[in-house]
């Protein structure tokens, strides 16, 4: 239910009794309900946030995001207990609210640790932030660290109260390209306001044409009971394309014959982004350029697919979308490809350290599935990785491959892994069987014993020689090309 128009909720016994049944009519898909504030005691609402009142609203098909308000206190653990009170009630995202009192730039470093810990326990994908809609007016909230921290940025645009531009869609673009101005990459899901102290409110029709226009906007807030507000007269259902005759369509997605990743342009990314747009995952401007929004919109669609949330688009996310692929010519350019790409690659030299060097971007992909299948050890590194590295120069050529081979209990972070899925497509040869090429992928065994401990790129080989050039991650936590013993050599992996 990605992007699923929402409407907030204060406190749920100020509004209408029969407010799952007017919900259901008004076809929301998610509901955005307070449960925390920095200055109640205690902080969480504990009175309008239960497994039973959020079972009520899942059992109508209503997601329900948290949120609370925020003061940039100095109280992380209490504030993070709190919210973690919250979301085991069974919350599928949480938002912080933060805004005057965080203009203070004192109040920036517990910002930033609040955010910090919140990022660990919030589920993935779910944690945004709503603050004033145009940052320009308020340059002094700590828009980098949110940004920073959150997947999702809901921006206050209540363009009925606004009086600094021409017209309402003046107002909309001015806060949008503010975001833009600072930086700020976090999706944009804009909040519109309808509330009964607005003096010239916004039409119906008017907010309607905002809610269908920005897939996952909302309305602040649901009006009290005999209150004034167009909350209850919307249509929050899911923007889709639709045919002459009424039913759902989506864009039709040509043959892919390469990865589309962030700074590709042309047509492929033009047609991935109406793809994206269709089914509710906001990618930005449809514009043929692959950049942070769209980035960031493959990975939701990627998170909720169930697939590797890579950010890269390929063979399964591209079938996903409702497309095909085009798989690499089976000729040997393709192994001149990744082996030029890995020694320019391994002559950087990169070693890790933490989860911000710059080697992170080989392992970063395995993270996530390895801590589910229980596969991290307590190595310095997390995990050996010279397999995240030759994965890394594999995809990064247009060469597919899954994080997981299918029928096999681990990762391709592990050498046996590769052995298994290699043989499953017809890839892997022992030594002695095949003249190793430039380009090929090589696995060690170094203690003779047929288990496989490292694996690197072909650089090159003379046939009869003793040794074998090659490019790796992980040598001693470095990457870098080596020269190694041809003895050590177990087989050889030709990905044509």
């Amino acid at each position: 239910m990605a992007n699923a128009q929402g409407v907030w909720i204060w406190v749920l016994n100020d509004i209408r009794e029969d407010y799952l049944e007017q919900l259901k009519t008004c076809r929301a898909k998610r509901v955005y309900l307070k449960v925390f504030d920095g200055r109640s005691k205690p902080m969480f609402w504990d009175f309008q946030c239960s497994k039973n009142i959020i079972d009520d609203f899942n059992k109508n098909e209503i997601q329900v995001y948290g949120w609370g308000y925020h003061y940039g206190t100095s109280d992380i653990s209490n504030q993070v207990n709190a919210v973690q009170q919250a979301l085991d009630c069974g919350l599928d995202g949480y938002v912080v609210d933060m805004e005057a009192e965080v203009e203070d730039a004192a109040t920036h470093g517990n910002v930033d640790k609040l955010l910090a810990a919140l990022r660990s326990v919030v589920p993935a994908g779910g944690l945004g932030y709503t603050s004033f809609g145009n940052p320009e007016f308020h340059p002094t909230i700590p828009w980098v660290i949110l940004d920073k921290y959150c997947d999702l940025a809901m921006p206050q645009i209540y363009f009925e109260k606004f009086t600094f531009g021409r017209n309402n869609e003046d107002e909309v673009q001015q806060c949008l390209s503010a975001h833009e101005k600072f930086g700020l990459t976090s999706e944009i899901l804009p909040i519109w306001g309808s509330e009964s102290n607005t003096f010239q409110p916004a039409s119906r029709a008017e907010l309607q044409a905002y809610l269908d226009r920005f897939p996952g906007s909302s309305i602040w807030r649901v009006p009290k009971a005999n209150e004034r507000g167009d909350a209850w007269n919307l249509n929050y259902g899911a923007s889709v394309l639709t045919s002459s005759s009424g039913s759902a369509t989506l864009p039709t997605l040509p043959a892919l014959s390469r990865v589309l990743k962030l700074g590709k342009i042309g047509k492929d990314v033009e047609a991935l982004q109406n793809a994206l747009n269709a089914q509710g995952f906001n990618s930005g401007q449809v514009d043929g350029e692959f950049g942070n929004k769209t980035e960031k919109a493959v990975r939701r669609f990627q998170q909720k697919a169930g697939l590797t949330v890579d950010g890269e688009v390929w063979t399964e996310t591209w079938k996903a979308l409702g497309g095909q692929t085009q798989a690499p010519n089976p000729t040997s350019g393709n192994l001149q490809k990744l082996a030029d790409f890995a020694e320019d690659e391994a002559s950087k030299q990169l070693s890790w350290s933490n989860a911000s060097s710059e080697a992170e971007k080989y392992l970063s992909v395995f993270r996530k599935p390895m801590q589910d299948l229980d596969q991290i050890g307590s190595a310095k590194v997390f995990y050996d990785w010279c397999g995240a590295f030759v994965y890394y120069c594999c995809k990064q050529v247009g060469i597919d491959m899954p994080v997981q081979p299918t029928g096999f209990w681990a990762t391709l972070a592990l050498v046996e892994s590769w052995k298994f899925w290699s043989k499953q497509q017809g890839f892997f040869y022992l030594k002695g069987d095949q003249v190793p090429k430039r380009g090929d992928i090589v696995v060690f065994d170094w203690e003779g014993d047929g288990e496989l401990n490292h694996i690197g790129i072909v650089r090159g080989c003379t046939p009869g020689a003793d040794i074998i050039n090659t490019s790796e991650g992980n040598k001693q936590n470095q990457s870098g090309n080596f020269t190694r013993s041809f003895s050590s050599v177990a087989g050889f992996i030709r990905i044509v």
